[in-house]
């Protein structure tokens, strides 16, 4: 009897000995599951970092151009069957305004404010470069600026009327936003002009997983497909030629291979860390109820 007591203290000795073993085990593996779980590069996250002081970020940036270079916003300049929105009013002419309003608007608040209401109420830049508007008839608008084809119209329009105002917008500045963003679309943008960040934004930015460095801008043109890759991190991406971009062109993000990884890592990772968590707290309560009865 006497020997089964004494292997009984002795396996009890044993088992407390290795639950202290666990304890310590567990407790070095949930902090090492946690750095490994944390550890992700933020370079590859950051915007507008400065190409010439290995990916810092500095308080100010400054770049001056050259002579003859400028950092303005280059403003689209209208192309073959591009969609015009226009509108012609007269303050001095209530009817003049009607007619150059056209047939089809009938005052209908639905056409003039409606995405779809603007698309149909809009006018193509035919094959010769101009638009057919109601009443004053073909204006040429090929190769000029919103403001400029606004003041063309204006001036034709004054033939007619006195005291014309004349709004013009781009109805076919769509820019298509796919692969790691948080809402991929086809978007519209009624601005002049239109860069990536204005394309990525309106997107809900990049997902954790978004690759910064290769954004791919896809161009179609008559004769030939393009694709420009920009590194959106570095500050110098505001003086790429293709920062700006065109109606109709797809801005892709790829994923990022290390992030990817270390996401699939940190899964599996973050579950081993709570099982040990998990057994580290049974452990301690077994030890502290062990030495509460010893007392």
């Amino acid at each position: 009897m006497v020997k089964i007591n004494q292997n009984f203290v002795s396996l009890h000795f044993q088992i407390m000995y290795r639950m202290k073993k666990i304890v310590k085990l567990c407790s070095v593996l949930s902090v090492v599951v946690l750095m490994l779980a944390s550890c992700t590069s933020q370079k590859n996250l950051v915007y507008f970092q400065n190409d010439e002081l290995d990916g810092k970020v500095p308080d100010e940036q400054v770049y001056t151009y050259p002579d003859g270079q400028s950092n303005a916003s280059p403003e689209y300049k209208l192309q073959h069957h591009d969609m015009l929105y226009v509108q012609i009013v007269s303050t001095v002419d209530e009817e003049a305004t009607r007619l150059f309003s056209g047939a089809s608007t009938n005052n209908n608040n639905y056409a003039q404010t409606s995405e779809t209401g603007i698309y149909f109420n809009s006018y193509e830049v035919d094959d010769k470069g101009n638009i057919s508007l109601p009443v004053i008839g073909e204006v040429s608008v090929l190769g000029m600026t919103i403001d400029q084809a606004s003041e063309a119209i204006r001036k034709k329009a004054e033939e007619y009327s006195k005291g014309v105002i004349v709004t013009c917008r781009m109805v076919t500045f769509k820019i298509k936003v796919t692969g790691e963003v948080n809402r991929p679309g086809i978007y519209t943008f009624y601005q002049p002009s239109v860069n990536v960040f204005d394309a990525l934004i309106t997107a809900g930015d990049l997902t954790y997983d978004g690759n910064r460095s290769k954004v791919r801008v896809v161009r179609k043109n008559a004769n030939e497909d393009l694709v420009y890759t920009l590194d959106i991190r570095k500050t110098s991406v505001l003086r790429d030629p293709h920062y700006y971009l065109r109606p109709g062109d797809i801005v892709y993000v790829e994923p990022n291979k290390n992030t990817k990884t270390l996401t699939a890592v940190n899964r599996p990772l973050s579950t081993i860390g709570s099982i040990a968590s998990i057994l580290t707290a049974f452990a301690t309560l077994v030890l502290t109820i062990h030495n509460l009865n010893k007392k």
